[in-house]
């Protein structure tokens, strides 16, 4: 089961983002999201995480796609959201949240080949994402945590939650 959701908050050319104070991806830029409450779906638990650390009520999120971290002994992943401010959207950023600090960046430097403050394999599955393209990008880890393999399977598009499971059954 995926216990993580994520959100990529767009506003035009801008991607808000979060730069880490904690572990995992401490220190680099990533989505506004979190662990999964109790009987929780996908779509409340992002609208509960971004609400909580960004005070942004999303209306509309839309599920992108998924991410699967395959390891010896555990196979878990995130549900990765999509989210669409209109450009007149009054945000003020830079701010200091619990988790770190939230900004506007610019789409193109957070999809940068270059840039190494995003968090890892941002770039392999977001451009899919901000393109309206439904996937699981699936990364396989041996046993010391090194990625060995990474692949992407198609997810229906009408349904990707449900589909999302379905691979993840597979698997399992």
């Amino acid at each position: 089961m995926y216990r993580f959701t994520i959100c990529f908050i767009r506003r035009g050319d801008e991607l808000l983002l979060l730069n880490r104070v904690k572990a995992p991806q401490m220190g680099r830029w990533n989505g506004i999201g979190g662990k999964f409450e109790p009987g929780e779906t996908p779509e409340a638990c992002v609208i509960r995480e971004v609400w909580e650390e960004a005070g942004i009520l999303l209306e509309e999120p839309s599920l992108a796609g998924t991410v699967t971290w395959v390891t010896p002994g555990e196979t878990s992943g995130m549900y990765v959201f999509v989210s669409e401010l209109r450009p007149e959207t009054d945000y003020p950023a830079p701010r200091a949240v619990a988790e770190g600090i939230i900004a506007w960046k610019p789409l193109d430097w957070a999809l940068d080949p270059g840039n190494e403050g995003m968090a890892e394999n941002i770039r392999d599955f977001l451009p899919c994402m901000l393109a309206g393209e439904c996937w699981d990008h699936r990364y396989r880890f041996d046993e010391q945590n090194r990625m060995i393999g990474y692949s992407r399977l198609p997810l229906a598009k009408e349904e990707p939650a449900a589909a999302a499971e379905a691979v993840y059954s597979e698997m399992t």
